[in-house]
């Protein structure tokens, strides 16, 4: 009875044993996404497998469907691993423009997203240990999609603008496929005949995250208006067209000093000055004991 069990947990092993890892190079993450003029453009990923038993050739391939079974004539083989090799690690190299060529079809005739998964497939033993399963099993991890991506963005609503000193701020809306948004801040052209004004040369440009949502855009000269317009990027690189351009002008701030004595107040120091400084306080002193002494009288 040992030995029966022993012999099963042996099998179960050796059928379950042979696991493909991947690591994909760079910082895409295991979502590969790529545009229209990237669709040739090569993601490396590393395959290291985590055990040498296998009872059929290990398969690592490009499928638009799912990982099991092997690869068929119109899908991209990258690796062929015999039963007999000793290789534990190698590279493959991903693109889509391969993928959808040996599918008969180009990049240019895409107008959706299309997908391909990276699959590790090999037909383990079965329960003898001896011979193998008729159909393959994945054993690829973790799960990374090859995408192309050909359609840009929403285009972004009009944006919120806010002069402030030498600066506007800018506060966006991100529309749902964007992961990334840009603002530009532009020189305005007056429209010839009363038309309306466009957009003229970039004179600021910032791209963030579409998470965060407040731009806020320095060096701009105060009392001139300018442009703004608004950007959505996706995770392919992808550009909306601009939103409807907005306007904006930052606005001097001279903060409170400055702004009492504009006011005629004669303060120009800090504590320890004379002059206007003692005198507010008289004043203010002097307004708070005539207001308590009228709530007294009354």
């Amino acid at each position: 009875m040992r030995l029966t069990l022993a012999l099963l947990l042996l099998s179960a092993s050796t059928a379950l044993g042979q696991t493909v890892t991947f690591s994909v190079s760079g910082n895409q993450g295991n979502e590969i996404v790529v545009s229209k003029a990237d669709c040739a453009k090569v993601t490396q990923v590393t395959w290291t497998r985590q055990a040498t038993n296998q009872c059929d050739t290990l398969y690592i391939w490009l499928s638009p469907d799912t990982c099991s079974d092997t690869p068929s004539s119109s899908e991209v083989t990258l690796e062929e691993i015999e039963r007999s090799s000793s290789v534990t690690t190698g590279t493959v190299s991903l693109n889509v423009s391969e993928a959808l060529t040996k599918a008969g079809q180009t990049c240019e005739a895409q107008t959706e997203n299309k997908s391909f998964k990276l699959c590790a497939s090999v037909r383990p033993f079965n329960s003898t240990g001896t011979t193998c399963e008729a159909t393959a099993t994945s054993v690829g991890t973790p799960a990374i999609t090859l995408t192309l991506d050909p359609k840009p963005p929403a285009a972004p609503i009009l944006p919120t603008v806010t002069g402030l000193d030498t600066a506007l701020s800018v506060d966006v809306t991100a529309p749902s496929d964007s992961s990334q948004m840009k603002v530009e801040v532009v020189k305005l052209v007056a429209g010839e005949d009363g038309g309306s004004t466009t957009a003229g040369d970039v004179v600021r440009s910032k791209e963030q995250t579409s998470s965060n949502t407040l731009f806020r855009m320095d060096n701009l000269e105060n009392g001139v208006e300018y442009g703004v317009r608004v950007f959505a990027l996706d995770k392919a690189g992808n550009q909306s067209e601009p939103s409807p351009l907005a306007t904006g002008t930052p606005i001097a701030s001279n903060g409170f000093w400055a702004a009492y004595r504009g006011a005629q107040g004669a303060e120009t120091g800090g504590c320890g000055a004379g002059g206007g400084g003692l005198a507010v306080g008289a004043v203010v002193a002097a307004l708070g004991f005539w207001t308590v002494s009228r709530r007294k009288q009354s």
